[in-house]
């Protein structure tokens, strides 16, 4: 299989899992805050909402400037907030299926103004930066959503709300 595919079949797991994630969000519990330390609900919810919107800047670029990045503006309506998600994941397979295995080979940069933070293939930019990130913040979601009393779902398998199987 080429990586290509590999990257895009991953991708359209983990999104569409995600999805499934923001799907059992609840408005009303937007400002709850585990830890002083802990992005809120909200906050973190509009924090993995664009990531998916960063494949075009990996796949169509050789570098990305935090300096000149603008988050777009949080969402507080879950229909929205869906929405918004299917869009940045809709753009993203389009990149993802344009993009050839020597391509995904290119050096990538990520910066901020003049500071480098790392120059890695394009490939370990769409993992990290991208499904892995997308992973780790989902699973902080999960534990918002169970302290919440609401409805976790299955990321693989099974959850204690959901078996898949």
């Amino acid at each position: 299989m080429e990586l290509n595919k590999i990257i895009a079949a991953d991708f359209e797991n983990e999104m569409t899992t995600t999805r499934r994630f923001f799907e059992a969000i609840s408005e009303d519990v937007f400002d709850f805050q585990p830890h002083e330390k802990s992005m809120s609900f909200k906050t973190l919810v509009n924090h993995i909402l664009p990531i998916a919107s960063w494949v075009p800047g990996i796949t169509g670029a050789s570098e990305f400037d935090w300096s000149t990045y603008e988050w777009p503006e949080a969402l507080t309506n879950k229909e929205s907030i869906v929405n918004t998600f299917d869009e940045y994941v809709t753009a993203a397979k389009a990149a993802l299926s344009a993009i050839t295995d020597e391509e995904l080979e290119e050096p990538w940069t990520m910066r901020n103004g003049e500071k480098v933070f790392f120059t890695i293939p394009k490939h370990a930019a769409l993992r990290n930066l991208i499904i892995s990130h997308v992973i780790h913040h989902r699973a902080q979601l999960g534990v918002y959503l169970r302290l919440n009393n609401l409805k976790v779902p299955a990321s693989y398998v099974s959850s204690a709300d959901e078996n898949l199987i």
